[in-house]
């Protein structure tokens, strides 16, 4: 008799840790199903977003929001002599062509 209740025992035992086992691989199933899931949207939306940076970069789309922002585009470059007040379109015209700025030495 105690012979067959130890066997009865082992098999109840072995149910037992089968159910845990497979409730823990379906838990552990159903995690990674969501997780993949999660990653394919994510990666959905990485496309959307470097989809649109790369419209946006472009040039015709720069320029037309500048124009919205009330910028316009430079005729003729122009720059000011500090020194003598004046604006010049040449650069090289005004009394020092070089460039002096502090802590540097060419």
């Amino acid at each position: 008799m105690p012979f067959i209740l130890l066997i009865v025992g082992m098999l109840c035992g072995t149910l037992v840790c089968l159910l845990v086992i497979s409730t823990t691989l379906a838990a552990g199933s159903f995690r990674i199903a969501n997780l993949q899931q999660q990653d394919q949207t994510l990666a959905k939306q990485q496309q959307q977003l470097q989809q649109q940076v790369a419209e946006d970069q472009a040039p015709s789309v720069i320029a037309q929001r500048a124009e919205q922002l009330g910028m316009r585009p430079v005729g003729q470059i122009q720059f000011l002599n500090v020194k003598t007040g004046r604006i010049s379109s040449d650069a090289a015209s005004g009394a020092a062509a070089t460039i002096q700025v502090p802590g540097y030495t060419p």
